[in-house]
């Protein structure tokens, strides 16, 4: 109940919730797995993960995201920028990834098809809530007309990994990781 009355009186984000969880079991004597060390496998840690890069365009874009997320990710708001032709369509909030995508869909201009960004916020826990991709990202961006996505390295996990590379390989799509600015 203590915990039940603390979650509900302070309105809080996924990651401060899930860690007010974890706290919580440790302060009445459970340990917690820290599963990254035993399934670093699970994570993007390649620097290209499919066989289509991400365009010079798209490389730009990228740049440009960096700068925004280095603000935004400080915030505790979203994962995820959607960016095009090096101006920001886009920022994740409570609807997710898959509803930014389709958001922004009708936000694009001419120009480059745009990418997808996904990072860690600074101050989230890398072990409760983890940026996550999957087959639904992929045929998101397929079904909209993105380029890719690139990912933070080493902190993003991707669902059934084989077969969302395969997808993104069939549709041309690009999964690139990169490292966030610190």
């Amino acid at each position: 109940f203590k915990l039940a009355k603390n979650l509900l009186l302070n309105k809080t984000g996924d990651d401060k919730l899930l860690v007010a969880i974890k706290n919580y079991f440790l302060e009445n004597g459970f340990n917690y797995f820290d599963w990254i060390d035993y399934c670093p496998d699970l994570l993007a840690n390649e620097d290209y993960l499919t066989t289509i890069k991400p365009s010079n365009m798209a490389k730009k874009n990228l740049k440009k995201a960096l700068s925004v997320f280095e603000y935004f990710g400080k915030l505790d708001i979203g994962q995820s920028i959607i960016i095009q032709n090096q101006i920001v369509i886009g920022l994740e909030a409570v609807e997710g990834t898959d509803n930014l995508i389709l958001r922004c869909k009708n936000l694009k201009k001419s120009g480059d098809k745009g990418i997808l960004v996904k990072f860690a916020k600074y101050n989230q826990s890398k072990i409760l809530d983890v940026p996550t991709i999957g087959e639904q990202t992929i045929k998101l961006l397929k079904e909209n007309d993105y380029e890719g996505v690139f990912l933070e390295k080493s902190s993003c996990i991707i669902i059934d990994k084989d077969k969302t590379l395969d997808l993104a390989n069939k549709n041309n799509i690009f999964i690139s990781t990169c490292n966030k600015i610190e």
